[in-house]
């Protein structure tokens, strides 16, 4: 095993993958993750596309790379589980299905706890997470031999020391605000609904059918909605071959957003809205009677589906020279700001809005563009020499300048710091749909034969 020492701070998906990838190479690595091991919170559905399956692949032996492809979910009109959403108007009529636009990056549903056991069970096997480890700060200090560490300190009183901090935390990072960055925005103008519950037959048959070929994504005065099925293969394939009774009733399940402004409510406080699940179907009251099924699916069982807010938080692109400029302030060196130490990935230094579903890609993608990085200076780690500043620096640097040319252009895509405006209902969601109708079909095919002659 190298000497190099790593604490990843968040055990969730890109942290773990990183994670995984380091052990497998050798090197000394430890995540610390806030919550408990038995914790309640269940997470919700996630897209992964070429981004992530190049992360698993790397960081993952094959066996478990299968195995989590085998949890992908089913589309019911192709063979392959990549799929990329269909723009829908209020009125339940499509508009533009986006799996035609030949440069949109298909992606496939899986549950985020289910892919979260397949990562972390490997760090729990080899002892190398500890949960309930709420953190609160790191220093910098040097050891007797003149070396550069990092020390990190959790809420509990303990302590440990590491040669780099990697901030896994999610966008409420409290290592990218000590780091100095600063870079993640809170977008107060709009709630965020979420729900997910199971998918029973019964439920299911009661969904409009057209949600078993792809997800569902509506925009219409500034609102949006995002409404997704996760249909996993059943392990013993029944006799009829059909998704509608074909698939893991124990794993199934539905997964909506809805983006609301908040301008457009006379309620401006979050406690003050008796039922979530009211006020969202209130707000939809002018939409077509099949979104009002999708969102009260399961509302009259004795399980009835919770409907829970998040924050929208998205970032800002930071300098590819922010350490020097941060590390070039009087104060900079003393209060850690800028150490090239402290490394951060996923939503903690490119969180972005969910509504082209690349988040967890991008995260997960980093562990593609760091690794390399880390077992470099592993490789020159020495066990009575520790890798110097300076070679770490260098590799942070590489890393983070792929890293922000790439996932800050999904930023961008997502729609920035600003949740966009669209509306799709009349004229303008009348051109588009003939497009996708007559033009766009012409477009992927001549688009498909160019990559086929290309190989």
């Amino acid at each position: 095993m190298s000497s190099l020492k790593i604490i990843i701070v968040g055990g969730g998906l890109a942290g773990a993958c990183l994670a995984n990838g380091l052990i497998k190479n050798g090197v000394d690595v430890t995540v610390y993750e806030r919550d408990p091991e038995k914790s309640d919170r269940g997470g919700y559905q996630i897209r992964l596309g070429q981004y992530s399956l190049d992360a698993f692949r790397l960081c993952l032996d094959q066996a478990r790379v299968d195995a989590i492809e085998q949890k992908f979910g089913m589309s019911a009109d192709t063979k392959s589980p990549y799929t990329a959403p269909s723009i829908y108007s209020t009125a339940f009529k499509p508009i533009l299905d986006l799996g035609k636009l030949p440069t949109y990056s298909a992606s496939t549903a899986i549950d985020r706890v289910v892919l979260r056991d397949f990562l972390v069970d490997p760090l729990k096997d080899h002892k190398r997470i500890k949960f309930g480890h709420n953190f609160t700060h790191y220093s910098i200090y040097r050891t007797q031999k003149d070396e550069e560490k990092v020390r990190v300190y959790f809420a509990d009183g303990t302590t440990d020391s590491c040669d780099i901090l990697v901030g896994a935390d999610g966008s409420a990072s409290k290592i990218n605000k000590q780091v100095g960055l600063q870079n993640i925005i809170d977008i107060s103008s709009h709630w965020v609904f979420v729900a997910k519950g199971p998918l029973p037959p019964g439920r299911l048959e009661r969904l409009p059918k057209r949600l078993l070929s792809s997800p569902i994504l509506v925009f219409h005065g500034g609102a949006s909605l995002y409404y997704a099925l996760y249909l996993p293969a059943e392990t013993k394939k029944g006799t009829e071959d059909n998704v509608l009774f074909n698939y893991d009733q124990t794993e199934a399940s539905f997964y909506w957003g809805l983006t609301i402004p908040k301008k457009h409510s006379v309620i401006q406080e979050p406690e003050k809205i008796a039922d979530r699940l009211q006020f969202c179907l209130d707000y939809m009251k002018d939409w077509a009677p099949e979104y009002q099924t999708m969102l009260s699916v399961g509302s009259t069982d004795k399980d009835r589906v919770p409907v829970a807010m998040i924050p929208l938080r998205a970032s800002e692109k930071p300098s590819e020279h922010w350490r020097e400029e941060l590390r070039s302030h009087p104060t900079g060196v003393s209060d850690g700001k800028g150490h090239p130490r402290v490394w951060l990935m996923g939503d903690s230094i490119h969180a972005m809005q969910p509504n082209r579903g690349m988040g967890g890609n991008q995260a997960m993608y980093d562990c593609v563009e760091m690794l390399p990085e880390l077992l470099r200076l592993a490789a020159i780690s020495q066990p009575q020499q520790a890798v110097s500043t300076e070679e770490v620096s260098r590799s942070v640097q590489i890393y983070e300048k792929k890293m922000l040319a790439r996932s800050f252009t999904w930023v961008k895509k997502s729609g920035g710091t600003s949740v966009p405006d669209q509306n799709f209902n009349g004229l303008a969601g009348f051109v588009i749909s003939t497009i996708n109708a007559l033009i766009l079909p012409i477009i992927f095919y001549v688009f498909q034969g160019f990559r086929r002659a290309g190989k």
